[in-house]
């Protein structure tokens, strides 16, 4: 994918490299331009350390610089020779292994040397002030931009209208192309295929600038936030970025984090507001009227019709990167309202025919998480059947057995379905603790698991066999557990008569395990 560096050598010409003062300063600023950043400019062989320096010497002094070259282990930088053509100076100085690594400039008229670095010195810095001056703008200019509410879009247009012709776009750690600006005004970017592989399995830290296959240039940005890899910034183009150009881009790095840092912020404050207002509604803290006035509050009428999403992930998937693509996926066509509780994302979207769901499924297969399972409630339509939407989606998403990777109705469920919509305090937590109260205290005081062999019991049609599989059990051993539920409750759940009310009881303390 990349391709070796070689060293340059270049020239002017007289005319236009001599002033009347016979100072190359045309030739002087060519010379610093291609060297930038330079750390230093020196006259004297044994003052250059190939560290990014300019040495600059006659034609007379030339068998000394390349000694000196020679004992540098990795020299880096550019030799200057004056009274010498570029012609001459390729067989004398290609014919050492040590110079691969610098560029050469040559001035063909004789000069005096040491007035050649200290006009040099002066122009460097010169350069380096234009520089930097031009880099504080252009920092400026985006933290303005963030601070004003800037999009991805508009950081990565600032930037790289700084290197002209060059497209750019912020690929996120998993390798999908978040946002993205071209100087073309073409609409969409994709990855050069050779990127792809690196993006998605390590996105670089630092910035690396590359040579693609096809003769085009990337320059990649890594951006993190706390240590954690948010995705990098991939320009394109033509031609090999300078080092002062590098300097100019990398400032959309600051820009981003800053930018990420600050609607983190606002995001922890909305889901902290959105996770009150469903703890609220399930634990029956606020009335009717301040469900509706929090509702409205947070963008969604009642009264025009709502549902409730409950996302379930399994334990590969990055809890806060889901919650950050379903407040993007919502965001696209509503107020995104997500916000944990009881281990489960939840999002009330309006209409509720919103095709959020199918939307950030998609969005997450998109990213390689194929076990999110999505619960959807019964569309609603005042703020007193919240706590009931809650607890629809959430029983959908906890009663869709192996199906993960889908969406699930509550009104596809079944006998789970029907119960989610009963009240669990003054209906099901009494009829569930007639049946197991006795057993659920027993596996308390004795470290037993008699609920769990029933629950797995019924989970296999209440066969022996496939149960006692299951549980990695004996026959024998699963017999003796049900006969001690029959003993313990006065009820055998292998009886016709009580089969049928032992199954609702699992379907309902399942139910009341979610706390909601």
């Amino acid at each position: 994918m990349t391709r070796a560096s070689t060293s340059s050598v270049f020239d002017v010409s007289s005319s236009a490299a001599l002033s009347a003062l016979e100072h190359p300063t045309t030739f002087i600023r060519k010379t610093a331009e291609a060297a930038l950043p330079v750390e230093a400019v020196a006259a004297e062989p044994p003052a250059f350390h190939g560290r990014g320096e300019i040495l600059v010497v006659d034609a007379a002094a030339l068998p000394a610089a390349l000694a000196r070259i020679r004992e540098l282990p990795r020299p880096a930088g550019t030799l200057v020779v004056v009274g010498m053509e570029a012609a001459e100076a390729r067989p004398a100085l290609t014919a050492d292994a040590a110079m691969s690594g610098l560029s050469l400039a040559c001035c063909p008229r004789p000069v005096d040397a040491a007035t050649y670095a200290r006009d040099l010195r002066r122009l460097v810095e010169s350069l380096r002030r234009a520089s930097l001056t031009r880099i504080l703008k252009l920092h400026d200019s985006l933290v303005a931009a963030v601070m004003a509410g800037a999009d991805l879009e508009t950081i990565l247009k600032l930037t790289a209208r700084q290197v002209s012709g060059f497209d750019a776009m912020f690929v996120d750690y998993t390798g999908v192309v978040v946002s993205s600006w071209s100087h073309r005004g073409q609409r969409s970017l994709n990855v050069p295929a050779e990127l792809d592989a690196v993006l998605r399995t390590s996105p670089p830290i630092d910035t690396t600038q590359v040579e693609l296959d096809d003769g085009r240039f990337a320059v990649l940005v890594g951006v993190g936030l706390h240590d954690q890899v948010e995705g990098s910034i991939v320009y394109v183009g033509g031609r090999r970025l300078a080092s002062a150009e590098l300097v100019l881009v990398e400032r959309a790095r600051s820009a981003m984090l800053l930018r990420f840092a600050r609607e983190k912020s606002r995001r922890d404050a909305q889901r902290s507001t959105v996770e009150q207002l469903l703890r609220a509604a399930v634990d029956g803290s606020m009335n009717h009227g301040e469900l509706a006035l929090a509702l409205r509050g947070l963008g969604l009428e009642p009264a025009e019709g709502y549902r409730v999403l409950a996302v379930r992930l399994d334990r590969g998937t990055p809890e806060s990167r889901a919650f950050t693509l379903l407040e993007d996926v919502a965001a696209a066509s509503t107020r995104p309202i997500v916000g944990g509780l009881q281990g489960k994302i939840f999002c009330l979207v309006q209409p509720v025919d919103s095709t959020v769901p199918e939307d950030f499924l998609q969005a997450c297969r998109t990213r390689g998480w194929k076990a999110v399972t999505i619960g959807r409630s019964r569309p609603k339509t005042d703020a007193e059947s919240l706590a009931l939407a809650i607890r629809e989606s959430a029983t959908a998403s906890q009663f869709s057995g192996q199906t993960a990777g889908q969406i699930h109705d509550v009104t596809s469920l079944g006998l789970p379905g029907l119960l989610a919509g009963l009240d669990p305090q003054n209906v099901m937590r009494p009829f569930a603790d007639t049946l197991l109260g006795e057993l659920i205290s027993h596996d308390a005081a004795n470290n037993t698991e008699l609920v769990s062999t029933l629950t797995a019991f019924f989970d296999t049609g209440c066969r022996p066999g496939p149960t006692a599989e299951k549980l990695c059990i004996h026959r024998h051993t699963l017999s003796y557990r049900l006969d001690r539920v029959a003993q313990l409750t006065g009820k055998d759940p292998r009886s016709p008569e009580w089969m049928l009310s032992f199954g609702i009881a699992l379907q309902m303390h399942a139910i009341l395990q979610t706390g909601l």
